[in-house]
């Protein structure tokens, strides 16, 4: 099996962003313990800051994926295989986008409107 380090350090330094990044800003007043990480008694409560998180982590991905496929394009130097390819990486990954936005906002829906 061959081993491909480009996809390796892809997914090393984008784990790496995604882990400084996911700072949490919002508990920056004193809270009481219970609730410094957002934990609480309502489900749907729960499902919303799930689905928020998913929402962020998806499109962050995705937002790599981007970068990456841009960057493959640009470097690609004429070769039509590698510039289909980094061509399909921006499709699925604006695909990636779409769809976790619909299902972010379809969650929100039945969580608000339909089940509170």
């Amino acid at each position: 099996m061959k081993i491909n380090i480009s996809k390796i350090s892809f997914i090393f330094c984008s784990s790496l962003l995604l882990f400084i990044t996911n700072v949490n800003y919002t508990y920056a007043q004193w809270v009481l313990p219970a609730n410094v990480f957002g934990l609480t008694d309502d489900f749907m409560g729960s499902v919303l800051r799930i689905s928020n998180w998913l929402l962020a982590f998806t499109v962050t991905l995705s937002v790599l994926a981007i970068i990456w496929g841009g960057l493959n394009y640009v470097s690609s130097s004429g070769d039509a295989q590698k510039a289909d390819l980094s061509k399909k990486i921006i499709y699925y990954a604006t695909i990636g986008i779409i769809i976790s936005g619909v299902s972010y906002a379809l969650v929100s829906l039945i969580a608000t409107k339909l089940l509170a």
